[in-house]
């Protein structure tokens, strides 16, 4: 039988059998295992599974076990989606936050239960890919493949019948195959999508920093094609493809410098391309950030340094790194974690921002990994304002240290501001932490409550069910104790690298 895309289907197995699933396993004491997917539930299917011996198996029965367990997972991830759709109609105080709440109980991102949420959400919404899932004639891949290609289509019936088409074929089609019909198909139905396909794509461009290991990473542009094609012709004109014979850098090599060096120049300048001044955010000039120990810049050891938005990086890379920096002394305790920030000169705005910064590294939400530089100031104690005057007050979403924080810890008029009878001065390091935007809302709703332990460092979570959740602080460096390496004597003696 011949597929679209020119698969054709597969023969593993021949027609009639045994009447029961047992009997599929023994047959004149020879070991069979059944052509999948097969029509049983999923106890029923595991535990046959799991009663096999792979070792004592054929090539092709080995195939067909494998098979087997896809249909599996295709199942249990139907049943999960049935119980997501499930908690979404229940009423409850989780409110809009029911994807925070199962990232905390799952110990994974929001993101990765969003994906879930989108897939469980189609599946109800569309019964015949719930159906296909749990009978394993397609995988999860395809679904997500499905809904997303026929997303334009809206949610009536011109996007049902695309997908029960899609699902016609999606068994003879890989993933990207699959995709490729899909799209064709949904172009069919409606000549429209393709226009409303580009404007939905042009919505969604963003960059991307995404971690590598070995001290790289990628940073991913996504941009209309003509707006790629630009930049490449930019890096390639810069970089010279024709080579250079006292140059030994590939072509490759020279268009990433070139990359580096349009940047390296703005953070320097602090001018953009056009002359504009880069904008500063909580009155603090756009900066990498390094965090290396003083014994490591002299070379008495190779303890990791800490890129800051990336992670731990090699002796070697903190220590180029740090030659092309400005200094500042940041002290951590025997653990690594920091202690204070020191600073040439005092600004009580910018410099409470980057201690409470430095210290938290992230987002103090569990599992948020959204860089504290690039996250808003909360008191975890909600600021109280008693006698401060109108200009002093501001709300405490989205809260600037450096034009805010003054009042509170200042003279004059203004110095009682956020002063309690209990707590003291409410703008302080250990009533502050950084949280992003997403679950700064989400504790000034007082829909999460959170609390500080002084004694631990740990923020701790209460969720709207009364589930909580402990995020402990996180080293900002890598201390001598956590590695057992130390350099022989004889690389001690020899002089700091630079």
């Amino acid at each position: 039988m011949m597929l679209p895309g020119g698969f054709v289907s597969s023969s593993r197995g021949a027609s009639g059998g045994p009447s029961s699933l047992a009997e599929l396993f023994e047959q004149a004491d020879v070991r069979a295992v059944p052509t999948f997917p097969i029509a049983a539930d999923l106890t029923e299917i595991t535990a046959l599974l799991e009663s096999v011996q792979v070792a004592d198996l054929s090539v092709n029965d080995l195939v067909e076990v494998v098979a087997g367990w896809q249909q599996v997972l295709g199942m249990a991830v139907a049943h999960q989606a049935r119980a997501i759709s499930e908690l979404e109609s229940r009423a409850t105080a989780m409110q809009e936050f029911v994807s925070d709440e199962l990232a905390c109980a799952m110990v994974t991102t929001k993101a990765a239960v969003d994906v879930l949420a989108d897939r469980a959400a189609g599946m109800h919404a569309y019964p015949a890919l719930a159906d296909a899932l749990m009978a394993g004639t397609v995988d999860v891949r395809k679904v997500d493949v499905i809904l997303a290609e026929t997303l334009t289509l809206g949610s009536g019936s011109e996007r049902r019948r695309a997908i029960d088409e899609s699902l016609v074929a999606a068994g003879g089609l890989t993933g990207p195959q699959l995709a490729r019909h899909v799209r064709r198909h949904v172009l069919g139905i409606d000549p429209k999508t393709a226009k409303k396909r580009a404007a939905a794509a042009r919505a969604d461009r963003c960059v991307e920093l995404q971690w590598a290991n070995d001290s790289m990473a990628r940073l991913i542009a996504f941009v209309p094609a003509a707006t790629a094609v630009a930049a490449f012709t930019v890096l390639d004109a810069l970089a010279g493809t024709t080579g250079d014979a006292l140059d030994a850098r590939t072509v490759g090599q020279r268009r990433a410098d070139a990359f580096g060096d349009i940047f390296d120049t703005i953070i320097e300048t602090e001018r953009t391309p056009s002359g504009d001044a880069v904008p500063r955010k909580h009155g603090r000039r756009v900066a990498v950030n390094v965090t290396v120990a003083a014994s490591t810049l002299l070379g008495l050891d190779e303890n990791p340094g800490e890129l800051g938005g990336y992670g731990p990086i090699p002796a070697p890379v903190a220590r180029e790194l740090a030659q092309q920096g400005t200094w500042r002394r940041i002290l951590t305790d025997p653990a690594g974690a920091f202690v204070e920030a020191g600073t040439r000169t005092y600004r009580p705005g910018a410099d409470l921002t980057r201690t409470v910064q430095t210290r938290d590294v992230t987002c103090t939400w569990p599992g948020c990994r959204q860089p504290a530089t690039r996250t808003e100031l909360d008191h975890i104690d909600p600021y109280v304002h008693h006698s401060a005057t109108a200009s002093d007050r501001g709300t405490d979403r989205g809260m600037d240290p450096g034009t805010r924080a003054g009042t509170a810890l200042g003279t004059g008029a203004g110095a009682d501001a956020g002063r309690t009878s209990e707590n003291g001065y409410q703008t302080r390091t250990d009533n502050l932490h950084a949280l992003c935007k997403r679950h700064h809302q989400a504790k000034t709703a007082k829909v999460w409550n959170v609390r500080r332990d002084r004694a631990t460092g740990n923020t701790i979570w209460t969720s709207p069910l009364g589930i909580t959740y402990s995020r402990s602080p996180i080293p900002v460096l890598v201390t001598a104790g956590a590695l057992d390496r130390r350099l022989p004597r004889s690389d001690l003696d020899e002089p700091p690298p630079f």
